[in-house]
């Protein structure tokens, strides 16, 4: 009797369970994708996309040229902070980007303060063009593609974990485009 009860508990517990994650999923707001497609978005709070600001960063670095040899350096933007805040550690962006050979999305990049201005590890490796961010400095991101047009997607991006207070950028190969936000802890906003 023990048993049966018990399964009975563990049939109900799943169902509880994948109730609660199908209501979940079909509350979720997935937005239609924007006529620019050179932005990068946030959801506000009426579930509307805003475009994030863009900064110019700066590096020693000379990305239109092929590196000679391996060289690590760093991109920086000026001021102390970004004027978007955030006021969630799990925000949602959605950009558009292109899904082919040897092109990567943006990354999410972490960025660590620095005499006024804000900084994250670039490297020019020997041989190639452009530049690769530190892969330590790169917030790994869930990512969920909601539109496809040729090799265009637009694509939703989150963070795998709550983002810690601080300054982030979304930066792919523009250094004129570079997307910023900080987030603040709790009990700061």
């Amino acid at each position: 009797m023990r048993r049966i009860k018990r399964n009975v508990q563990c049939i109900l517990l799943g169902v509880i369970i994948v109730f609660l994650a199908r209501t979940s999923a079909a509350q979720e707001f997935l937005p239609s994708p924007p006529p620019d497609r050179a932005l990068v978005y946030i959801l506000d709070h009426q579930n509307k996309l805003v475009a994030l600001p863009f900064e110019t960063g700066q590096t020693p670095l000379h990305p239109e040229k092929v590196a000679g040899s391996t060289k690590i350096s760093f991109v920086e933007l000026k001021g102390e902070h970004a004027t978007t805040i955030m006021t969630t550690t799990m925000p949602r962006w959605f950009l558009f980007t292109y899904e082919r050979p040897g092109a990567h999305p943006p990354f999410l990049v972490w960025l660590t303060p620095r005499r006024g201005a804000r900084r994250v590890t670039a490297i020019a490796q020997r041989g190639t063009s452009g530049f690769a961010i530190s892969s330590e400095e790169i917030v790994k991101p869930s990512i969920r593609v909601l539109f496809k047009d040729g090799d265009q997607v637009f694509m939703e991006f989150r963070p795998r974990t709550s983002l810690m207070p601080g300054e982030y950028a979304i930066i792919g190969d523009d250094l004129a485009r570079i997307a910023t936000f900080r987030v603040l802890a709790a009990a700061n906003h």
